[in-house]
């Protein structure tokens, strides 16, 4: 009788754990994604969406559209009647973008989301919007630690074949970040990658089931990220767009957009940013700029490790170097020549590694309702980046060719100052 009563205590919560393992371990997807949920997290900015994997396998393994990642940070969010996703929708073209990034996400969270989509990336098509803010001196540490997720590093350390040097810088910057060094599987499993020692067996099956069940994780929560951007502003939006493609009459609407929406400023800044962002700290700001340096970072060598992972999956990209918002930087004193060359820094990266689509935007920020703030395009630089954007992935995929320079990861490159000799010279 007494066994029996333990039984009637411990034996129900016994076979939940049972029960609860048994679903986490299953073979089977525990989940059913339809198109309409893919066309939902396409613009829905989801940190679920952008730290899993269910959502994106299904996008990109959909054969009725033809989804195309596009990475960047918070000017994906600015979803104006000229925004990529709405000239895609609106002219039935042959692509789709699906948006990856937000306020925060830079090159080390993009590849860490990376290494859950190769299906997205293998022999395909990806644009990949920079903006030279992200270069700083210092890495944001609170971005990386609002868009990880352990998946990644499963997925990362699984997809290990040989170890690369950009297997080892990565492995040693995530041993730098608190979500990976407290961990005490994934610390010992990325110190043995930064210590060039591959993985046992053992260690290739405790990565398996910890995959798995994160996997059943990320299918169990990840519609539960689902917006209304789809329906609340990319309908409309679409609904204010010509009926026939025409650049000039694009245009022309975007500039009249751009005029009704300047009205409360003379720095061609969206009413509602300037209003609530800018106008109280207004004179705060004058000149707050002046010492701001996008010349040496870490962050040249964690766009490398993106390169490197393009390069892997034989993608062909597009890179849009973003401009700001000269009548803005003029006021907040943010030196030219220092942002001109932290471009041509960017670019030399590009180029030397045969990473040669890129449209570059850097010197285009005053140009009028190019810019919908102070760093983000806009309406008329949205129509302007369409003109690159259209005909790249209309065309579809072209082989590409590739040759990655490890030396991009090294801080010498990262505090290269970017004078022409300098950047000719290296190597």
């Amino acid at each position: 009788m007494k066994k029996r009563g333990l039984w009637w205590i411990f034996g129900p919560v016994i076979i939940a754990f049972v029960l609860i393992g048994a679903l986490f371990l299953a073979p089977f997807s525990l989940n059913h994604i339809t198109q309409n949920d893919i066309r939902e997290a396409s613009v829905s900015f989801s940190k679920n969406v952008f730290k899993g994997e269910a959502i994106k396998t299904a996008a990109f393994n959909d054969k009725s559209k033809r989804y195309v990642p596009f990475f960047g940070s918070s000017e994906l969010l600015r979803l104006d009647t000229m925004h990529p996703s709405m000239l895609a929708e609106k002219y039935h073209r042959n692509y789709q973008p699906f948006l990856l990034g937000q306020a925060g996400t830079e090159a080390l969270t993009h590849y860490l989301s990376m290494q859950e989509m190769p299906n997205g990336l293998h022999k395909k098509q990806a644009v990949f919007i920079i903006s030279q803010q992200w270069f700083t001196k210092k890495n944001s540490k609170v971005s990386f630690s609002e868009f990880y997720s352990p998946l990644q590093t499963a997925n990362w350390l699984q997809r290990i074949e040989r170890i690369t040097p950009t297997d080892r810088f990565i492995a040693d910057r995530l041993l730098r970040e608190k979500q990976v060094k407290n961990n005490a599987v994934y610390n010992r499993l990325v110190t043995k990658i930064s210590n060039n020692q591959p993985l046992s067996n053992a260690d290739k099956n405790i990565l398996s089931v910890r995959h798995r069940m994160l996997l059943r994780e990320d299918q169990l929560f990840s519609n539960f990220s689902a917006s209304n951007n789809w329906k609340n502003r990319v309908k409309p939006a679409i609904g204010r767009l010509p009926d026939k493609h025409d650049a000039a009459t694009l245009l022309s609407e975007a500039t009249k957009l751009g005029e009704q929406e300047t009205t409360n400023n003379n720095f061609q800044i969206k009413n509602s940013f300037y209003k609530y962002r800018i106008k109280l700290n207004l004179k705060r700001l004058k000149n707050s700029q002046r010492n701001f340096d996008y010349r040496e970072s870490e962050e040249y060598s964690d766009l490398q490790a993106v390169l490197a992972e393009f390069a892997k999956q034989h993608t062909d990209v597009l890179f849009i170097i973003q401009p700001v918002n000269q009548r803005w930087t003029d006021y907040t004193g943010l030196r030219k020549e220092m942002y001109y060359q932290s471009v041509d820094k960017v670019k030399k990266q590009l180029t030397s590694q045969g990473f040669n689509n890129i449209a570059d935007f850097s010197r285009d920020g005053g140009q009028n309702y190019f810019m919908q703030d102070t760093i983000h395009l806009g309406w008329n630089g949205w129509v302007a980046a369409d003109k690159k954007i259209n005909p790249f992935l209309t065309k579809g995929y072209q082989p590409v060719n590739y040759h990655i320079n490890n030396n991009y990861l090294s801080k010498r490159w990262q505090n290269l100052s970017p004078t022409p000799e300098n950047l000719k010279s290296f190597k």
